[in-house]
Parts: structure tokens; C-alpha cells; sequence
């Protein structure tokens, strides 16, 4: 990175902030802020470039919003151009730092977070418990207004070790002590900023250090300030918990969550990361399924009124499902589907509307191994491809693609009238006697060898739905 004295120009140079305003930028392209400040890019970026070499740049107050899920929090929220000041710090210090975090850091880093936490967190209690043959515990940890009691002071001493610049502490200081109402201030940092990320992880690898080389900790995983240690003694952990406190008192001016951090039984299940964990299997958190469930509710109402498509939805339905995968929960997501196919209905809506943001999250899906993969099918079959084309394009079987069809036409998601021909579909209603009917039974009393297996069982289906 060059020597000492050198990061502030590395900070400063255009290629780097080039680089930043592209990482700020992204996800946000249609956004009003990113177009306005992209209509002179250039002449923006040599600004900032300007401002920052003749240490002239202030950052433009914070705007503050609070986000009441579940638990409130104030979200302070940056200007596009103080964002392409942060992403152009963070792009020259973070490289610095990282290296020396722990391997079970897990937050705001490339390949880690919550999932790659949990999976660590298996693999611990499997090792602590010699596969559940002996009794595990874990001191479960919170720090206590952990954003708020960041002390800026020891931040900069931490900082100061590996970067001595003095303008680049200048820079950071400036971002610290920026907020809303703006008297600056000597504790806390905003939620919302990249900075802020980086340094909340920062800030605490001080405690990493503290678990794993004074206190030996061998089994301990951290996510910003939530962090656990597991172990086959409870008497060790009372201890650690003791030691931990007052090292977080004296070192870093903070204090443990009284009610949120103690020594449990692993059997008797443990909350971490949005996730009650037990020895074999994981569930959601309670306040987690009623945050998607008001949310839910709320799709319903936007749908019935036109104001939100049925593709978006089953967009949003996909993340969801994508972080519910991590627990045990299929009966809920059976649920959730039962009332997604009740409530979002193509019967609702006569017509998709085709934007390009729908065929570009098409393309981005993992075509193996996706929740609503007959969902998929319906896209596809909608922008006018037949079912071979569908087939060669998910690189699954005809058979599959039928299946799917199968399935959608049973729920009422499209009508059998689109895929198949009027003279088949009269041809084999006339064969069923009743929605119990066997495939072949139907095909023997059908003696027509031009309709096939998959098309009976379109008709069938559509049979079933008027049930439904």
C-alpha cells in the first residue's frame, strides 16, 4: 500500500474514487440521488477530488429515519457524494485491517455473514458436545447500546496502530463526528454508514483478540456485537463472562446487555442471528414470521389494488424464502405458498406487465435449487417460450416443465385453455368421470394416441382446482 505517509493521496486519487462512486452506486442506479450527482459525473468527482486534497470537504448533515423492525432503531442515512467519500476510505484502509481479524469474524466480509456464522455454529456444538453425547453450554453475549457507546477516541488509538496519517485521521474524524443536528459529538456512530460497518467490526476485534489469545477461547463466533462461546463447562464460562465484561469496561467503554447475555444449555435452544437454534435442527424467531407476515398482509392489499405486480412479489417470496431455507420450516413455507396461490392469483390479473428489471431477475436466479421453480416455468411460458424452449432453457426435463404446469393449473395459477388445444381439452373431459380418475384409465377409454399422458393430466388438474 506504500508507505505510512502515503494512504491520504492513495484516498484522494481519481481512479479511487472513480472505483468508490461505482461501488456506491450499486443497486441504486434508478435512484433520483445517484442520477442527479451521475449528470455531471466528472465534474463532481474532480470536486470531490479537490475538496479532499485541500482538506476543504464537510459532509452534508445526516437525515435520520427510524425502522421499527422489530425493534426500533434510528437509521442515519448519508448523501450519495459523503457515500463515494466513505467507499473511497474504506477501499484503501479496509484491505489493511482485515487481514488481521479473526476467521470467525463473520460480519461485513466477503464469503462470511449470518449463514456462514450458523453453519460454524453447528460444526462448534457438534465438536464441544462429541456429537451430543455430553452436556454443551454457551455463553450467548450482547453488548449494550453497542452503536451508541463507541468511544471515538479509542477507535482513532485502534486505527492509529496500522495507519499514523494524520490527514486520514482528520477524514475519519470528520465522518464520526458528523450527524443530524450538527454539534458533534465523542461517542456513537451512525447505523447505515459503510463506514460505520467497518469500524463497528474494527472496534471489536480488539475483544476477538481479548477470546482467543488471552482467554483461549477455542469455540467462539462473532456477528458485529452479537457474539457466542461454547463450551462443555459451565464454570468456564461464568468465568469468561466475568473476564469479558471487564476487559469490555476498562478497554473499550462498554458494558454487557444484563438480561441478553448469559450461560445456557445448548438443549434448552439458543437465539442467535434472527434463529433459535437447538442441538439438531433451527427455527425462526417468533418476531421474524410476524414481520413477514405484516409484510405479507400488506402485498395482499397493494396487489388487490393494482399498486405492486404479481412478479414482484414472488420476488420478494423468494429472498424470504431463500433466508427461511436456513431452518426447519417447511410446514410454515407450505403455508405461506397455500396462501401465496390464494391471494395472488393470475385469475386477479389478466395480464403481466413484462419490465426489463422482471427479465434480468429471471436470468439472475440459480436455476438449480430455487423454491417456485414451477413459478419460473409460468415466466418463462408467459414471454412467449414453448415448453422445449423452457426445457433447453432451465436445463430441466419436459417432463419437469409438465409437472410444473400440472401444479399451476391446480392452484388456478393459468388456465389449461392456454396450453392446450380446445379439441383436446373436449376430447378428454368427455373421458373423466371423476377427478379420481386414473391417467391410463382415462387414455384407454380416450383410444386417441395423438393426446398424451401430460395433457390428461393438465385437464385433470383443472378438474381439481374448481374443488379448491
Amino acid at each position: 500500500m506504500g508507505n505510512a505517509h502515503n494512504f491520504y493521496s492513495q484516498i484522494c486519487k481519481r481512479k479511487n474514487l472513480v472505483l468508490a462512486w461505482k461501488n456506491a452506486r450499486k443497486r441504486k442506479t434508478k435512484k433520483r440521488y445517484v442520477k442527479r450527482f451521475e449528470a455531471n459525473l466528472r465534474e463532481n468527482i474532480l470536486e470531490l477530488q479537490k475538496e479532499l486534497i485541500n482538506e476543504t470537504y464537510k459532509p452534508d448533515l445526516l437525515k435520520n429515519f427510524v425502522l421499527r423492525d422489530p425493534k426500533t432503531r434510528k437509521i442515519s442515512k448519508s448523501t450519495f457524494r459523503d457515500r463515494v467519500v466513505h467507499h473511497a476510505l474504506c477501499n484503501i484502509i479496509v484491505p489493511i485491517f482485515q487481514k488481521g481479524f479473526i476467521f470467525d469474524s463473520h460480519a461485513n466480509q466477503i464469503g462470511k455473514g449470518t449463514h456462514k456464522a450458523l453453519e460454524r455454529l453447528d460444526k462448534f456444538k457438534r465438536k464441544v458436545s462429541k456429537n451430543h453425547t455430553r452436556v454443551c453450554y454457551v455463553f450467548k453475549a450482547d453488548i449494550k447500546h453497542y452503536f451508541e457507546e463507541i468511544d471515538h477516541s479509542i477507535l482513532l488509538e485502534i486505527i492509529k496502530k496500522k495507519i499514523p496519517d494524520k490527514k486520514v485521521l482528520g477524514l475519519i474524524q470528520l465522518i464520526l463526528s458528523n450527524q443530524a443536528i450538527g454539534r458533534k459529538r465523542i461517542r456513537g456512530m451512525p447505523l447505515g454508514n459503510l463506514t460505520s460497518q467497518f469500524f463497528a467490526n474494527l472496534y471489536l476485534n480488539e475483544l476477538d483478540q481479548y477470546v482467543k489469545h488471552k482467554l483461549r477461547a477455542k469455540y467462539y463466533i462473532r456477528y458485529v456485537d452479537d457474539f457466542v462461546i461454547l463450551h462443555h463447562n459451565n464454570d468456564v464460562l461464568e468465568d469468561w463472562k466475568n473476564s469479558i465484561g471487564e476487559f469490555l469496561r476498562e478497554k473499550l467503554g462498554l458494558e454487557l446487555h444484563p438480561n441478553k447475555s448469559k450461560v445456557i444449555k445448548l438443549d434448552h435452544g439458543l437465539i442467535f442471528l434472527g434463529f433459535r437454534v437447538f442441538f439438531y435442527h433451527k427455527l425462526l424467531r417468533k418476531s421474524n414470521m410476524i414481520s413477514f407476515e405484516r409484510k405479507f398482509n400488506q402485498l395482499k392489499i397493494y396487489f388487490d389494488e393494482g399498486v405492486i405486480s404479481r412478479e414482484k412479489i414472488v420476488e420478494f417470496l423468494e429472498g424470504w424464502f431463500a433466508y427461511a431455507s436456513h431452518s426447519n420450516t417447511y410446514k410454515y413455507k407450505k403455508y405461506i405458498l397455500r396462501d401465496f396461490n390464494r391471494y395472488f392469483s393470475f385469475n386477479k390479473r389478466k395480464e403481466i406487465t413484462k419490465t426489463k428489471k422482471l427479465r434480468n431477475f429471471i436470468k439472475k436466479l440459480d436455476e438449480s435449487e430455487l423454491q417456485f421453480s414451477p413459478q419460473k416455468t409460468l415466466f418463462l411460458y408467459n414471454r412467449g417460450m414453448s415448453i422445449k424452449e423452457i426445457s433447453i432453457r432451465r436445463k430441466i426435463k419436459e417432463s419437469t416443465i409438465w409437472e410444473h404446469f400440472v401444479n399451476l393449473i391446480e392452484h388456478k395459477q393459468i388456465s389449461v385453455w392456454k396450453i392446450i388445444p380446445k379439441g383436446k381439452i373436449y376430447k378428454v373431459l368427455s373421458k373423466i368421470y371423476s377427478k379420481n380418475d386414473k391417467l391410463k384409465d382415462i387414455r384407454k377409454r380416450l383410444k386417441d394416441e395423438t393426446i398424451s399422458y401430460n395433457e390428461i393430466a393438465c385437464v385433470l388438474a383443472s378438474i381439481k382446482s374448481k374443488k379448491k
